[in-house]
Parts: C-alpha cells; sequence; structure tokens
C-alpha cells in the first residue's frame, strides 16, 4: 500500500484501478486480463478502449457553439481531450512498435516453423528412404529365403530319390541275396543228404565187410579149434600107441576179436 500523499501510479488502461506490473515488458501496465473485453491490459488494447469510449463520449455529449453557457467547460474538456489525443497517439505509436514486434516475432516463428518443417519433411523423407530400403532389404531377404528353401526342397527331393533308387536297389540285391543263399544252402543240403548218403552206404559197407571177416575168423576159429581137438585127441592116445617121443604141443592161439 502507498504512504499517504504519495503518488499511488495507476494502469495506463482506461478505468484500470491496478498498479502497473514490475518488470512488464511494456511499462505503465498490469498486464492483466480486462474481465469486459477478455484482452490483457497493453498499450494496444489501451489504445482501442479509448477509441471505443470517445466515440461513446461523442455521441452522447454533443456540440456546443462558442458564447453559449458551459463554452469554457467544453473548451477545457478540448483542451484535456488534445491531451488525451496526444497521449493515445503515443500510445498508438506504442501499440503499433508492440504489432510490429509482434509481427516480427510472428514471421520469425512462421520462419522457424517452415524451417522445422522443412527438417521434419527431410526426416519423414529420410525415415520413408529408410523404411523403403528395410523393406526391400527384407523382400531380398524373403525373396532369398525362399529360394533357398526351394532349392533345399529339390536336394531334398532329390536325395530322397536317390535314397528310393538305392533302397531299390538293395531290396533289388537282399532278394538276389536271398535267392542265392536259399540256392547254396538247398546245394548244401543237396551234398550234405548225398555225402551222408554216401557214409552211411561206405559205413554198410564196412560193416557188411567186419561181419564176414568176423565170420571168416570165427570159421578160421572153429577151425583151429577143432584141429587142437583133434591133435589133443592124437596126444592122448599117443602113449597108447607107445609112440617114440611126444612131439611138441602146438601153442594154443589166442582167439582175436572180430573188426568192427
Amino acid at each position: 500500500m502507498a504512504n499517504a500523499g504519495q503518488q499511488v501510479t495507476r494502469c495506463a488502461y482506461p478505468g484500470c484501478e491496478n498498479e502497473p506490473r514490475p518488470g512488464s515488458p511494456e511499462p505503465g501496465y498490469c498486464g492483466l486480463t480486462d474481465p469486459v473485453t477478455g484482452e490483457p491490459h497493453t498499450a494496444l488494447t489501451a489504445f482501442r478502449q479509448r477509441q471505443v469510449l470517445a466515440r461513446q463520449g461523442g455521441q452522447a455529449a454533443g456540440a456546443e457553439e462558442p458564447g453559449r453557457p458551459g463554452f469554457a467547460f467544453w473548451r477545457r474538456a478540448g483542451a484535456q481531450r488534445r491531451q488525451r489525443a496526444e497521449a493515445e497517439v503515443a500510445e498508438a505509436r506504442s501499440a503499433a512498435l508492440q504489432a510490429e514486434a509482434q509481427l516480427a516475432e510472428a514471421l520469425a516463428g512462421r520462419a522457424a516453423a517452415e524451417q522445422e518443417a522443412a527438417a521434419a519433411q527431410a526426416r519423414a523423407a529420410a525415415a520413408q528412404r529408410d523404411a523403403a530400403e528395410r523393406v526391400a532389404a527384407a523382400q531380398q531377404e524373403r525373396d532369398d529365403a525362399v529360394a533357398g528353401v526351394e532349392s533345399r526342397a529339390r536336394d531334398a527331393e532329390q536325395d530322397a530319390a536317390r535314397a528310393r533308387e538305392t533302397a531299390q536297389s538293395a531290396r533289388a540285391e537282399l532278394d538276389r541275396a536271398r535267392v542265392a543263399a536259399d540256392l547254396q544252402a538247398r546245394k548244401i543240403r543237396e551234398d550234405a543228404a548225398r555225402d551222408q548218403a554216401e557214409l552211411r552206404a561206405a559205413f554198410e559197407a564196412r560193416i557188411a565187410a567186419a561181419e564176414e571177416a568176423r565170420a571168416a575168423l570165427q570159421a578160421r576159429a572153429e577151425r583151429a579149434e577143432a584141429e587142437l581137438q583133434r591133435a589133443l585127441a592124437d596126444r592122448d592116445q599117443a602113449p597108447e600107441k607107445a609112440a617114440p617121443a611126444q612131439p611138441p604141443r602146438p601153442a594154443r592161439r589166442r582167439r582175436r576179436p572180430p573188426e568192427t
């Protein structure tokens, strides 16, 4: 609050009772939003508001001729209006400078926005090129993968065909080997049967020959036994006949076992 006797500075906006905001870019104005117009208190808005008030005051007051009552009052009022007009001119100039500054700022912002848009377009173009390159690379990889899969499929089919051919050849070879083995086994069985028959015949012949030899040996043994018996009988009868000397007794032959 201002001290007693000290002049209080008000905002230059018509009808505003607020104090100017310290550090404001426009000295003398509070910069607050007007509750009626909805615009901030600046030199430009103050100039517009004074014009509106001047038009409203001119329509209400009307013109008075010199010499009539109140002419001095209106003269003073004219001087005040001239002062206000000069102040409005100053404010208009300030508002124009402010508008030019805002216009320059807007142009600079538009230029920056255009530069940003150009940069964004460049980035978008680069991103589009990058995406196109990635898509092309992905398509190439897909084509390579498909070609590889198809090549491997063809190789697999060829391998399968070769495997089938090998299996058929192996099956045919196995069949031939089985037939040859069957023939060989049959031949071996036949040879074995023939050899067995020959061996059986040979064994039977040897057995028959052994039987014949045994019979012959038995006959010889029997004859030898008979001769021995006759010799013994002759020996027993010899003393009776007074034989001069007894002949030596022949050794008894041992009986040989039959051959098998």
